[in-house]
């Protein structure tokens, strides 16, 4: 089992910002702190970006259940639906916080062949991106080098 908290542990610290694929420059990019985690692409990824998201906004809670929300909406759907989610995958996050903004990235493994084994009632899937839209300001995705990502931010 791949070491999962060792990963959150090691991430704590700010890293040095780098730029988006997509261009976007946020204010939290200009004047906050920017962390970065990768963890493996396995079922457990989820709720150890849950618990990353938490520790790093644990002075506003309000802040924190939203993207503890959209953390795990969006690294959902990386395992699901991209390649995050086979053998070797995947998952990284970013989080850029500032004065005035926060900005959550989840990046993805690219894409990977349609599931045949998805199971479930069809109307209890297809609401995370839905989701992250109601509680955030802003959303998106964009296509990067090495896969995609989805962002969210919320203005403070």
């Amino acid at each position: 089992m791949p070491d999962l908290d060792g990963a959150l542990v090691a991430s704590r610290a700010p890293t040095q910002r780098q730029a988006t694929d997509d261009g976007a420059t946020s204010e939290a990019d200009r004047d906050g702190h920017f962390w970065r985690v990768d963890v493996p692409g396995v079922t457990d990824a989820v709720p150890v970006l849950r618990r990353w998201v938490r520790l790093l906004l644990a002075d506003d809670a309000e802040l924190a259940e939203a993207f503890e929300l959209i953390v795990s909406e969006y690294g959902t759907n990386a395992l699901w639906h991209s390649a995050s989610g086979v053998p070797g995958g995947r998952i990284g996050a970013e989080l850029c916080i500032s004065r005035r903004q926060t900005r959550l990235t989840v990046l993805d493994d690219g894409p990977v062949p349609a599931r045949t084994d998805e199971e479930g009632d069809p109307a209890e899937h297809g609401r995370g991106l839905i989701l992250a839209d109601a509680y955030a300001d802003e959303t998106g995705q964009y296509d990067c080098a090495d896969g995609h990502a989805a962002w969210a931010l919320i203005n403070r």
